[in-house]
């Protein structure tokens, strides 16, 4: 990396301080600006972290701060307008998960990208986590054999609509990295013990409002099948714990010959983990799971290891890690599951051929007689 990074940020919550203390302690990259709705927030978050470049207006920040790249992460419903903004006059954006609120904004998003040239990469930064990349690449090496089933597995802990799209999209991302494209879903959500229908469509943060604003939700428990264009078999589960299992979160690639399990977590021991034969077995049998060794902390090394392969895309030209388009696609993975259980859980094509938010279009095209 031949150059000095200036970089602003656009929200000041919890997540955009994570990034500013990832930025303070990385070669090449300066903070040239913070923008929050909140002055408060504002004059918190810059001065604990020594920025006085200070706005409440991000076109102005964009304008008056002449950033290399913009740093989005406000909440979902917030992700669209400073991101188009931004690839609009050519600068290059790492936004936070999910994308957008649906698949209309996320088209946007991506189509600006593709206009100006500018770089858009969405922060799943297991996507390039030490565990992952040395997961695939014991994958390409043949040590499991063929890849046959991808599982997600979730943290669990939060209510349904925060656990499905603010989480559920890391655990797609990195399915993705091990079964490829998906070609469709097929998905069920239960609510309260029973199936969820349209009167329990609601906003995020009437579920859940001390969380996210994820957009609209519904369910709390949620199970999905996908197929890879490959022929891999994909699964993932929402079961709607209420204690959180950092130790459960990541991806399990299942092969002809063995087992791979990444966790995806900084509070685990080991990340990769790997099992000499193609299925279980008995708990205690011959070959149980040993722990593989990668390099670096799952957690805070990955996200720095986006800002220096997002440097290098740009430097270079290349497709940025966790790209717009293919963060696109691992949220329309989420929001498949809704398309799926709205139509009685068929298999639904990927991409999506209505754009609008498949629990949007559910509750347009119920009539209020059908409604409770």
């Amino acid at each position: 990396m031949g150059k000095t990074y200036r970089v602003v940020l656009v929200g000041c919550g919890g997540m955009g301080r994570q990034h500013l203390a990832v930025i303070d302690g990385l070669p090449g990259f300066q903070v040239a600006g913070i923008c929050d709705v909140f002055a408060e927030t504002l004059r918190e978050t810059g001065d604990a972290h020594g920025v006085t470049a200070r706005f409440l207006d991000f076109e102005q920040m964009y304008d008056e701060a002449r950033p290399d790249l913009v740093v989005v992460a406000t909440q979902t419903r917030g992700h669209h307008a400073p991101t188009v903004a931004a690839l609009q006059r050519g600068i290059s954006v790492l936004c936070e998960k999910p994308i957008a609120i649906d698949p209309a904004e996320a088209d946007e998003m991506v189509a600006a990208a593709a206009a100006s040239g500018a770089k858009l990469a969405v922060n799943q930064q297991s996507h390039v986590s030490s565990a992952v990349l040395k997961a695939r690449d014991m994958v390409r090496g043949g040590e499991i054999g063929e890849v046959v089933l991808v599982r997600g597995r979730n943290k669990s802990g939060r209510r349904s609509g925060n656990e499905f799209t603010e989480m559920g999209t890391h655990v797609a991302d990195m399915m993705m990295r091990f079964g490829g494209v998906p070609a469709w879903c097929s998905g069920n959500v239960w609510y309260e013990g029973r199936l969820a229908d349209v009167n329990d469509v609601m906003e995020a943060k009437e579920m859940s409002p001390k969380d996210r604003d994820s957009g609209l939700v519904m369910g709390d428990r949620a199970v999905a099948q996908y197929g890879f264009e490959g022929g891999v078999l994909g699964e993932i589960h929402f079961l709607g714990f209420t204690s959180p299992n950092s130790e459960n979160y990541g991806v399990d690639v299942i092969g002809t010959d063995g087992q791979l399990s990444v966790r995806a977590s900084g509070s685990v021991d080991h990340a990769l983990w790997r099992l000499p034969r193609p299925m279980e077995g008995l708990p205690g049998g011959q070959g149980n799971w040993m722990p593989v060794e990668t390099e670096g902390s799952e957690a805070r090394d990955a996200i720095a290891r986006m800002y220096r392969r997002m440097a290098a895309s740009i430097e270079e030209g290349t497709e940025p890690p966790s790209s717009g388009a293919n963060a696109r696609t691992a949220f329309e993975m989420i929001l498949g599951i809704y398309q799926s259980h709205r139509e009685g859980g068929r298999r639904v094509a990927l991409p999506l051929s209505d754009r609008r938010h498949p629990l949007d279009a559910w509750r347009d095209e119920t009539s209020d007689s059908d409604r409770k």
